[in-house]
Order: structure tokens, then sequence, then C-alpha cells
């Protein structure tokens, strides 16, 4: 489907590690703006959103680690959805880690999809310095 979209973005996470295996996180983001589904031409509607999430990641063993993360989407005249995700990732180095799971909703947490086909197997890949 084509579309075009004016919109703003703000989100703040947080990440607290009270112990060596345990680290829970929190995110919570905003989208405001209005999109218009059909290339310069159509109405304009109000886009508006927010997503929330909670993680719990545990360390199984050595580098290895699971986690399970609860999260909303509430979509501006589109409802209310909910759901769970889940994975396994393992850190290959002290600043890489690689990671598998699936995501039991149909929505994304980029806020900037206007589409619910999200849900699935997913491969994370996460790097720090």
């Amino acid at each position: 489907a084509n579309y075009d979209q004016q919109s703003n973005i703000f989100s703040v996470e947080g990440i607290y590690t009270p112990s060596r295996n345990w680290e829970f996180s929190g995110k919570l983001m905003r989208r405001g703006g209005s999109v218009r589904f059909g290339r310069l031409e159509g109405q304009w509607a109000d886009s508006a959103a927010l997503f929330g999430a909670a993680q719990v990641r545990y360390g199984l063993r050595d580098k290895w680690h699971a986690l399970v993360e609860y999260r909303v989407l509430d979509v501006k005249d589109g409802g209310t959805r909910q759901g769970f995700l889940a994975g396994i990732d393992r850190d290959l180095t002290n600043n890489l880690r690689i990671g598998v799971g699936y995501n039991f909703t149909d929505f994304s947490d980029d806020l900037t999809r206007f589409d619910y086909r999200y849900k699935g197997a997913y491969l994370n890949l996460v790097g720090r310095f």
C-alpha cells in the first residue's frame, strides 16, 4: 500500500540490572502526526499511537540469556493490541549479542510501520560500545 505520512516519534527506555543474572527494562514511545493512504491524494487521518513494553531477561548460563516481553500498542481510532514476545540470545563478545525469538503479537515496535504483519520468528543483533 502506498501512503504519505507526517509524524514525530518520542521514545524513552530504561534498564535496571539488580544482579548478574537479572535485567528488567521498559520502553515507552509515542507517535504523533497524520497519515493518508494513497500518494499525494486523499484525506489525512490522525495517526497518534502509544507503545509500551516491559521486558525481563534472565542469564541462563555463561553468555546465554532468555527473555520475555509484554507489549501494548494503542492506536487512536485503531484500537488496542497487546501480547508477548519471547527469545533467547547469546553474547558473542563483550560488545556483540545475537538472538532469536518469536513475536506472538502482530505489531512492531517500529512506530513508522502502519501494518500488522509482524507475528513470527525474528533474528536480533545487538552491538554496544
